[in-house]
Order: C-alpha cells, then structure tokens, then sequence
C-alpha cells in the first residue's frame, strides 16, 4: 500500500540507461516505529537487470550511498523488488538513483514508500494454483 504521493520516487517514468529521483522527506514514516518500505516495479520487460542505489541526505543536495539492490533479469511482464528502508538510513531525506542494464525501450519505473512489502502469490499459496 502506497503511503501517500508525496513518498514517490518514480512515478510510472519512462526508464533511462540511468537516472536520479528527486529527495524524498522520510522523517515523517521512519520515526513511527513502524515499517518503511521501498516498492519498485519496471514494467515493459527487455532489461537484463536494475540496479538501484538509496542515497541519504540532511539538507536535500547532498546525498552519500547507504546501500545498493538488484532486481534481475526482469521478465516481459516486468518484475517488483521490495525492500525495508535500510537501517543505516538516519538522515531526514532519501532519493533513489538506477543504472539499467540491457534494453531500456518501452520500460516504464515506478518506485515508492509503501507500508507492505509487495509480495504477489506464489504457486501454492492460494486456493486454484497448481
């Protein structure tokens, strides 16, 4: 479940080789003392991977590297990667910056806050799946 427009990253942008998000306030969510999520989904498949990295900042321009992800070989369909706002994040903003690798054509990226993690059904897990 997104948290509210103001804690998107990228919002259905048409993906790049790489690109830069704008800073976004966390301060609000982190200090709750309840989960703070990063949801990602590429859409338009092609790409042989995505790269994201979480960037801090006090002030909103100077940002230093707190951790990296990799969503791999996504496929047409596209493909989701969520993960818990990492632990060394302290500072009151976070922006994402993605390095694509493969095709970008038709890719489209979304990428924000969320209170869940995004996790679709597996085979098994409910009622009609073989």
């Amino acid at each position: 479940m997104l948290i509210d427009q103001l804690g998107i990253f990228f919002d259905n942008a048409a993906a790049e080789a790489s690109a830069v998000s704008p800073g976004v306030n966390v301060s609000p969510y982190a200090g709750r003392n309840e989960a703070v999520n990063i949801t990602v989904i590429l859409t338009g498949g092609g790409a042989a991977g995505l790269e994201i990295m979480v960037q801090e900042s006090d002030d909103n321009a100077t940002f230093a590297h707190v951790s990296t992800f990799t969503l791999e070989k996504p496929d047409a369909a596209g493909a989701a990667l969520a993960f818990a706002l990492p632990g060394p994040v302290k500072k009151k903003f976070v922006r994402l910056s993605y390095t694509l690798t493969g095709a970008a054509t038709g890719l489209k990226l979304f990428a924000g806050l969320t209170r869940d993690h995004f996790a679709p059904y597996s085979q098994g897990q409910y009622k009609g799946v073989a």
